[in-house]
């Protein structure tokens, strides 16, 4: 029997990098995932995030506990369940994630999104793993979208196809407006995936992103996930 082991991250206001922070400055962002640096490996992935939305005048994103809450327990899930989707596989979706950690709460306006990714070796680097969404147009747009305010990091230790090597990253994005400027019908999220697959040696990259896109209504819409390109 294998022994698993997955070290989760759940990072907390600390780990917010200054709106202005250029790659750079982005300390840790070319490390490898491990037990003793994931605290810095959280803090350069959300550096290099809000370093491309700065770049494009976007404001950048804050940590959000609860998303962070429903990222972190999800890389582990995926990591001990061996499974790389947006949906798990007792169908439970994002919208039922972030509704049962309580980011949800049954209110009309609210946009959210899902990028997923896992990397060994080098690809696992936040730089790796960053570049790869930034190079994927449905994960783009989510790291550089304006409708995001706040986001959720997650991280584990393992990989949907190995327990003991690489890691799985998960970054949950989310906007509510204050309840009192709450419309009775407005946008929410649906599911417009894509996956990409690549391999270089011994190192493999598998991204997977879950961006919204306009819709009305009160319930989420999915659509069907588009298959793999090796």
């Amino acid at each position: 029997m294998h022994r698993r082991c997955i070290v989760l991250a759940l990072l907390a206001v600390a780990l917010l990098a200054p709106a202005g922070a250029r790659a750079a400055d982005c300390q840790g962002a070319d490390a490898v995932p491990a037990a003793d640096n994931l605290p810095a490996i959280g803090q350069a992935t959300l550096c290099l995030i809000n370093e491309q939305r700065s770049a494009r005048g976007i404001r950048s994103l804050r940590l959000n506990a609860r998303l962070g809450n429903a990222s972190v327990s999800y890389s582990q899930r995926m990591v001990a369940q061996a499974f790389f989707d947006h949906q798990a596989p007792d169908g439970t979706t994002l919208v039922q994630r972030l509704t049962s950690v309580g980011y949800l709460d049954g209110g009309d306006d609210w946009v959210v999104g899902e990028n997923i990714g896992w990397g060994q070796g080098p690809l696992s680097t936040p730089r790796a793993m960053v570049d790869a969404w930034m190079n994927s147009a449905g994960h783009r747009r989510n790291i550089l979208s304006g409708d995001y305010a706040e986001i959720g990091l997650g991280l584990a230790l393992g990989t949907p196809e190995s327990s003991t090597w690489g890691a799985t990253y998960t970054t949950d994005f989310g906007r509510k407006p204050p309840k009192k400027r709450r419309r009775a019908i407005a946008r929410t999220a649906c599911v417009r995936s894509a996956s990409t697959r690549g391999s270089h040696a011994r190192f493999t990259v598998a991204i997977l992103s879950y961006p919204h896109s306009g819709c009305s209504g009160r319930r989420a819409q999915q659509s069907s996930r588009s298959s793999s390109r090796h």
